[in-house]
């Protein structure tokens, strides 16, 4: 493994150096279901079945804020690798604004994207934390500012005095359709929310720096700490999270707020002032988001780099509900810590390190407790540390995802040099090889704290708007729609135009396969599968899955997959391991658009269908087709958040939900069944 620099009680081997607001955006039909807001019921986090879940997730490190070790091994060392001076060396090396900003934005679109969220879910991953940098909610033309001071053309006191201004001018957060950071945490929603993951947000580079780890929160001035310094800081970040929490309080795709990254060396204080100033921070979050009625789990990270919990003990806060202790458990030369269930600190119990701490503290306090970050050690060690923790019952979070290097090592991805710290001729190279296609596995990190370390890997590149034939590997005969008369075979030597799919976009990574105007069915199992259907519902939306040799399968919405049976048999969707009956090879033998096969996939009202009244004050009813059973209702606000989401299993000749909670607004009410699906608008008085 490559030295790393350590310093405790942090990191074991390291020292990290709108969106479109698209109506229809936000959690998925398919996931809302079993997905619900978490809360906090005594020492457990649970679900609204009163289920407990256990996250276990990987940190997205890198993405947002840059840190020097992980763009090149030994690299950053002492301060020497934040993210503004790497961009102060683009500017050296002669680079244009306009440059640096493109490779940023570059970086930003392809480190992190769905097939990312997509293979993180098939091994078995149920969570994502995402680190944010405060500089990201800034609008373009503030980011420049900041920015001007990495170049040198710009004071650090300017700056200040230009936040300041900004501030209390409430020019800052305003506008959600200008800033980077809400477009990426929207995206990450939509990805988790289709793959019913949770998302932790993380604000880690908070403003002025909340520590002298500077690589860590992309410092500006020297020795960082400017969060503690200067007061105005503070103030940003409390309005940041006021801003966040008005977004994203109905958002049950969000598990917690991680509301300060690792406080660290709190100037010109004793333990007990520094724990007492970062607990006087902490209230003002807690008391902020709760102000907005938001009830969402708040993660609290104790001082010294979020392990430190003394004078800040769940009594010690006046808004007690929802809270979550979190502890980052790394180990290293000088600190090394084992990961036995029962190792204890006798000299002190509040140190949320040693396991046995972790199950005391939680006891004691009758609170959840969250191992926000671990790793950057050996296999053994990671893999120990996950079952000590998966054995007390205590969720945690893999660092990181993905970094550079030549060799394997404790990240999950390693990615392949150039570095870009290495010269500017080198982004080229970097945009490509930060993509998920282009990373390399580290397969002993993946085997080692994976949940599911063999599973499939879903192919998030379907040829989406291509008419395609599927030929089975088992008998390399030709999946057939039968013109919609019976049920699908796969028996066919030739291809003709009852061969012929249509891949059209789903929505949520799935997609619909159409045959002469009629969509494949899986049935969900139930029964042969059919290309009957006249509009698409849940039963029609496959996953688009690669295999290892480069055939593909189609999963169901039943978690199961398409099988051609061998062509003994009509097709059916029950299978639940891919083989050869599994696997299918396709060829693009047109265009759907050109096919005339491409109309909208979202079908105009049934005959049957009413909703009213609109506007509606308290209650809205709706009668669906006849004959429909299993229905789900999912409720948009005007900016895409999902704000009801709700599977009923029986359906009378009238429904209805219950609007009352909603706030005066417009919202789009989304209907799905078996045989329809229906989006259509209403307006909350």
């Amino acid at each position: 493994m490559p030295t790393f620099i350590p310093r405790a009680p942090k990191r074991a081997l390291a020292q990290r150096a709108l969106a479109c607001c698209v109506l229809l955006a936000g959690l998925g039909w398919q996931t809302a279901a079993a997905q619900s807001f978490l809360q906090a019921s005594g020492p457990r986090i649970i679900n609204a079945s009163n289920q407990e879940v256990v996250l276990k997730g990987v940190n997205l490190g890198g993405w947002q804020v840059q840190e020097g070790y992980m763009l090149k091994p030994g690299y950053g060392n002492n301060g020497t690798g934040t993210q503004s001076l790497v961009k102060r060396g683009l500017f050296n090396q002669g680079q244009s604004d306009g440059q640096v900003e493109s490779f940023y934005q570059q970086w930003r679109d392809n480190f992190f994207t769905k097939a990312d969220i997509d293979y993180l879910k098939d091994k078995g991953f149920n969570c994502v934390r995402l680190p944010l940098h405060y500089e990201l909610f800034l609008t373009a033309s503030q980011r420049a500012v900041r920015t001007g001071v990495s170049k040198g053309s710009t004071s650090y006191g300017d700056y200040l005095n230009a936040l300041r201004s900004w501030y209390n001018n409430n020019q800052l957060f305003t506008d959600p359709t200008q800033q980077e950071g809400v477009r990426l945490i929207d995206e990450v929603l939509s990805w988790a929310g289709a793959n019913g993951m949770y998302v932790v947000l993380d604000l880690h580079a908070a403003p002025g720096a909340q520590g002298k780890d500077m690589n860590i929160a992309d410092a500006l001035v020297t020795d960082g700490n400017d969060f503690w310094n200067n007061q105005i800081n503070q103030d940003i970040a409390v309005r940041l999270w006021s801003v966040l929490s008005n977004r994203y309080k109905s958002d049950p795709r969000v598990a917690m707020y991680d509301v300060l990254n690792e406080p660290n060396n709190i100037p010109n204080t004793s333990s007990q002032n520094g724990n007492q100033r970062l607990h006087d921070v902490m209230q003002r979050f807690i008391n902020t988001i709760r102000a907005n009625g938001d009830n969402h789990l708040i993660l609290l990270e104790g001082n010294g780099f979020g392990n430190d919990y003394n004078w800040m003990e769940k009594r010690t806060f006046t808004n007690t509900a929802n809270l979550v202790y979190n502890s980052h458990r790394y180990s290293g030369s000088g600190y090394e810590i084992d990961n036995n269930p029962n190792s204890v600190d006798g000299n002190n119990p509040n140190s949320l390190r040693l396991i046995g701490n972790l199950t005391r503290f939680r006891s004691d306090n009758n609170v959840p407790i969250w191992v926000g970050e671990t790793g950057e050690n050996s296999a053994q060690w990671m893999a120990d540390a996950a079952n000590g923790l998966n054995s007390v019952g205590i969720g945690w979070c893999h660092w990181t995802y993905k970094r550079f290097d030549t060799n394997s090592m404790a990240a999950l991805f390693r990615i392949n040099p150039p570095y870009i710290v290495d010269g500017a001729g080198n982004i080229p190279a970097v945009v490509q090889n930060i993509k998920f296609a282009n990373c390399v596995v580290n397969t002993s990190t993946l085997n080692a704290i994976a949940p599911n370390p063999g599973g499939t890997v879903r192919n998030t590149r379907a040829p989406i708007g291509s008419l395609i034939t599927l030929r089975a590997v088992s008998n390399n005969a030709y999946l057939s729609g039968e013109n919609g008369q019976q049920a699908v075979t796969c028996t066919r030597t030739t291809a003709g135009t009852w061969e012929q799919f249509a891949v059209l976009d789903a929505g949520n990574g799935k997609v619909y396969l159409r045959s002469q105007g009629k969509y494949v069915s899986s049935e969900n199992g139930t029964q042969a599968i059919t290309a009957s259907r006249t509009s698409p519902g849940w039963w029609e939306a496959f996953d688009w899955i690669v295999n290892a040799d480069g055939t593909i399968s189609l999963g169901g919405y039943n978690g199961r997959y398409v099988s051609s049976e061998n062509g003994q048999q009509a097709v059916t969707c029950n299978r639940q391991t891919i083989s050869g009956w599994e696997a299918f090879r396709y060829t693009v033998v047109g265009n759907a658009r050109l096919a005339g096969t491409l109309a909208t996939t979202t079908s105009a009202a049934p005959a049957d269908f009413t909703a009213y009244p609109n506007p509606v004050a308290n209650s809205l009813t709706y009668a669906l087709p006849a004959g429909t059973q299993a229905h789900t209702l999912t409720v948009t606000d005007a900016i895409g958040r999902t704000v009801v989401a709700r599977t009923y299993g029986e359906t009378g000749a009238q429904n209805t939900f219950d609007a009352s909670g909603l706030a005066k607004g417009l919202y789009v009410v989304r209907l799905v069944g078996a045989d329809f699906a229906k989006s259509f608008k209403v307006t909350k008085e």
